[in-house]
């Protein structure tokens, strides 16, 4: 078990800024139960795992503390125990002359000379190779650069050339002229479905990189944007936050994330957009609530491409 009652830390936070359960309710919009809970360390009384962090770093947002700390606190991770300094007296055994011969020129010369052979024998290397390379300049140089001659061709011939390739620039840049004109199709946003708080949901023609924009409308809302990565290993968030009425926040998805994760406390307060499309959530108003939005991600390079190969493939 962890060093540190992680529900004490907390309620004694909350206690010092004269903060109320129902209060603290308000500002993380977490069941008043869920903090009760949370402050007795009765964590098997939760949902689960995720939703334990979850609540854990929103507490300790709203009083004030490090939410990834307890979280990591909670998993396992104890705090390093204080080491107390301990004076610790050393005992000379050796006779002075002993000492004298330890500190002695010859002794000291002795052990530095391996560093001096070594720093020798790099000089030495770095004197030959900069001999050699002056060498290779000063030499002639081994391939001799050819005569300029001028070979005329006929009249005939290099006027059809000209005009050929004169064709094939103009239909080049024709070619690549349709292609930089053809315009980019915006980011589309679907809503697949919803079981319980998991909402499914996905998203064609992403730019890369994806923006995300969330706007809290009439109320505080934390939201969590999570996404599998080696740094995070599943013990944190790439980014989190609550996010006051007023005060739009915006994330950059990295290149190449397929797949998203965005936890909303009070999804009723919260409205998000990905690439300037707005992402309908909650289309049949099921409820209000906490949300888990799973999104998977398409851009738009790979669709194009895509349609290309098949186009390209033989009919």
């Amino acid at each position: 078990m962890a060093s540190v009652n992680i529900g004490k830390k907390l309620r004694d936070a909350r206690l010092q800024q004269n903060m109320s359960l129902d209060e603290l309710q308000q500002i993380t919009k977490t069941q008043k139960r869920y903090l009760i809970a949370i402050e007795e360390n009765d964590f098997d009384s939760m949902p689960g795992t995720f939703y334990v962090r979850a609540f854990i770093r929103q507490y300790a947002s709203a009083v004030g503390l490090d939410g990834n700390e307890l979280v990591e606190i909670y998993d396992g991770i104890d705090e390093p125990e204080d080491i107390e300094t301990a004076i610790q007296y050393e005992t000379l055994d050796e006779s002075r002359t002993q000492m004298y011969d330890e500190y002695s020129p010859t002794k000291r010369f002795i052990r530095s000379l391996p560093a001096i052979i070594f720093s020798l024998i790099g000089l030495a290397i770095a004197i030959v190779v900069f001999y050699i390379t002056w060498q290779d300049r000063q030499a002639a140089p081994m391939i001799t650069p050819p005569a300029s001659e001028i070979i005329r061709e006929s009249e005939s011939s290099s006027s059809s050339e000209a005009s050929q390739a004169s064709v094939s620039s103009s239909s080049s840049t024709e070619s690549s002229t349709s292609s930089s004109s053809e315009p980019k199709a915006p980011t589309e946003v679907s809503f697949i479905g919803e079981s319980g708080q998991t909402v499914n949901m996905s998203a064609t023609n992403v730019a890369s990189p994806a923006k995300l924009e969330f706007n809290a409308v009439t109320g505080p809302c934390w939201v969590g944007v999570y996404i599998a990565t080696e740094a995070n290993n599943d013990h944190g968030y790439f980014y989190q936050e609550t996010i006051q009425p007023g005060q739009a926040k915006s994330v950059e998805i990295p290149a190449g994330t397929t797949q998203v994760v965005i936890s909303l406390g009070a999804s009723e307060y919260m409205e998000f957009k990905l690439d300037g499309q707005t992402a309908q959530f909650n289309p049949n108003n099921t409820g209000i609530g906490p949300r888990n939005i799973n999104l998977s991600l398409a851009y738009a390079q790979t669709q194009q491409s895509e349609s290309t190969e098949q186009s390209q493939q033989p009919q």
